[in-house]
């Protein structure tokens, strides 16, 4: 579904939430407002368009502030007014915005009409720098090779047509100098460009220079040690759709009016639940619902919350999943001793739900993020080697069971210890991570990227045969081979080697690995930068 459709149908729901608390001036309507607004900026942050999702923030503060109970409502004249004028500025800039979607990349193509995957808009970038600027010609040649044009324009010289960019990266004129006329431009930027991502490269590693360039509309500060390098992973992770699992929430709770409330505020923030009313049926609903997180009641029949949560943590697979106390304790020291017996969060009842969404979603993103660093590479934040053998074997049990097509590829990069040795391990770490941004932007979100160890990777292509994940790679090949990677003594360039095996002639992970790997000291042996297929010799320029 397209960014704006959906964007679209959370604003129609709000309006209709608004619009029937304007009529009635009911609080419970009232609260349905601000919870659906607190899901479309968490649908604008999660497509990426953060000054959208800011100006959604302002009018969910103006509303917060109202919330009180139901004493307070219906608000006053100019309680309503206020909320209204942020609301129409919000719509107007929703409006403003809502472009059409482009037709989805072809899996042969992926730069196709260098259309990116949110929501329609361009890959194009816009670079705001003095025209000098040293760090132009090699951060102009990188956007451009792995598929980020770059516009490149002076401080103060946009014209009055300039499109909305993905993205806008600003140069300051020298390092560590933010002077005040260059954050009030970003200011400027911020909005007349809702829609993008505003990256300031070069900022001091100081606070008070980070703040007032994100007060003034920065999304993003990349500290000047950072140089111009980092900012292409995250333009990769800007725009790149990677399939997310739906958050998953355990409600604990024997009260059925309870359970109820508590797994409707949740769905209307897009979060799954599964409701148990008996804790003795605790530990069979974790092992077959796999939940991010746990909401407890603290006081159930049979045992207590903290007592179900102290035995669920005897579980070496439960110790870390967030465990959310609901009660209506109020007693500081039962809410202490309940944390400190392993829950995470203590809400006492009835709970906001908005706060409800937001604790929960927190819980989940950290809980993720800690599992996602468990399992991913640190220097290219691919998948790890153990990471990445696990989820072949899941692609090849699926295909196998749906009679897909999969093929998996060995790349190795070529000669790599003498780029080492000649230039030193930060250019080869350089090197190591230019490729697996290059795979990164060159493949779909749905195939397995991984570091397989050193300055090798693993590629698994689902739905794929050997032919064509020959052709696809060997274009990765091509364009890898005539990548720059800069470094303070000039540019290098680099090759890689490739085997590539398919499931129809290797029915396991563990034959596909070992067919791609032969092929892969195939090419090696046979004069390296070139792709082969296992069993096949593919001759190449």
């Amino acid at each position: 579904m397209a960014t704006f459709h959906c964007v679209t149908t959370l604003v129609e729901t709000l309006k209709g939430h608004w619009q029937q608390y304007r009529a009635s001036g009911d609080f419970t309507l009232f609260v349905e407002f601000t919870v659906s607004l607190n899901s479309l900026i968490e649908h604008l942050a999660d497509r990426h368009l953060p000054g959208l999702a800011r100006t959604a923030q302002e009018l969910e503060n103006t509303a917060l502030a109202l919330f009180g109970d139901a004493t307070r409502h219906p608000l006053a004249p100019d309680q309503i007014n206020a909320i209204e004028g942020k609301f129409f500025r919000l719509l107007d800039e929703l409006k403003r915005h809502e472009d059409p979607p482009l037709p989805s990349r072809r899996h042969s193509d992926p730069f196709a009409d260098e259309a990116d995957d949110a929501g329609g808009r361009r890959r194009s970038v816009l670079v705001v720098a003095a025209a000098e600027h040293p760090w132009l010609k090699a951060l102009g040649d990188q956007l451009a090779s792995f598929g980020f044009p770059p516009r490149i324009v002076p401080w103060f010289g946009l014209t009055a047509d300039e499109p909305a960019p993905l993205a806008i990266l600003c140069l300051p004129d020298l390092p560590d100098a933010w002077p005040a006329n260059a954050v009030a431009a970003i200011g400027e930027l911020r909005a007349r460009f809702p829609a993008s991502h505003i990256y300031c490269l070069a900022v001091p590693a100081e606070l008070e220079s980070i703040v007032r360039l994100q007060r003034a509309g920065a999304d993003t500060c990349v500290p000047v040690a950072s140089g111009s390098a980092d900012i292409l992973v995250r333009l990769l992770d800007l725009v790149r759709e990677d399939e997310t699992e739906a958050d998953r929430v355990l409600v604990v709770e024997d009260s059925p009016t309870a359970s109820v409330l508590v797994r409707r505020a949740l769905s209307q923030h897009g979060i799954d639940s599964l409701a148990v009313a008996d804790p003795r049926r605790l530990l069979e609903a974790a092992a077959s619902y796999r939940p991010d997180a746990i909401l407890m009641d603290m006081y159930m029949p049979f045992c207590s919350g903290v007592e179900a949560t102290a035995a669920l943590r005897q579980m070496a697979e439960y110790q870390a999943l967030p465990v959310i106390y609901l009660s209506s304790e109020s007693d500081i020291a039962q809410q202490v001793e309940a944390l400190r017996l392993g829950g995470d969060q203590f809400l006492t009842k009835p709970v906001n739900p908005v706060v409800l969404a937001a604790v929960v979603k927190t819980k989940i993103a950290r809980y993720r993020e800690m599992r996602r660093s468990g399992q991913h590479d640190g220097l290219t934040r691919l998948l790890n080697h153990s990471t990445a053998k696990m989820r072949l074997g899941q692609r090849v049990a699926e295909a196998q069971a749906n009679g897909g097509r999969l093929a998996v590829a060995m790349l190795d990069i070529d000669r790599f210890k003498s780029i080492n040795d000649t230039w030193g391990h930060p250019v080869g770490d350089q090197v190591i991570r230019n490729l697996a941004w290059l795979l990164r932007g060159r493949l779909r979100s749905s195939d397995l990227i991984g570091r397989y160890g050193g300055e090798e990777f693993i590629v698994a292509l689902s739905g794929t045969d050997l032919a064509d994940a020959v052709a696809q790679l060997d274009r990765i090949r091509q364009d890898f081979a005539m990548l720059p990677h800069s470094h303070d003594g000039g540019v290098i360039h680099a090759t890689f080697s490739c085997g590539v095996a398919a499931l129809a002639d290797h029915p396991s992970a563990a034959a596909l690995i070992g067919a791609a790997d032969d092929a892969l000291l195939e090419a090696k042996r046979s004069g390296r930068n070139r792709v082969l297929a296992a069993g096949y010799s593919i001759s190449h320029s």
